[in-house]
């Protein structure tokens, strides 16, 4: 699925972080961030250093992964470990088609 070709480009490692990214890092570092509203999912702030906490990912990003509302689950969310996340994407439509049903 176009999806998940998709993601595989993105994940985190692909690209390294701008000088915008250090900036804000700087901005963190002078204590002068409040908090870092992105709407990219690259995760790119994490990576210049930016702590988790500061960083408000308007659209996710790939510090997590969750399922809504599984039709599986009684849960409304449900908590998907990224690495095993990337180890499904890594193996193709098998790995994501396997995840998915789980």
């Amino acid at each position: 699925a176009p999806f998940y070709e998709l993601i595989k480009e993105l994940w985190p490692g692909h690209f390294a972080p701008t000088p915008a990214h250090f900036f804000l890092k700087l901005l963190h570092d002078k204590n002068i961030l409040l908090r870092c509203y992105t709407q990219n999912i690259d995760s790119l702030e994490r990576q210049a250093g930016l702590p988790e906490e500061k960083i408000v990912a308007a659209h996710g990003n790939f510090d997590g992964a969750h399922v809504v509302q599984s039709r599986f689950s009684d849960e409304r969310e449900i908590q998907v470990d990224i690495a095993e996340l990337k180890r499904a994407l890594d193996r193709g439509e098998e790995g994501w088609q396997a995840l998915r049903k789980e």
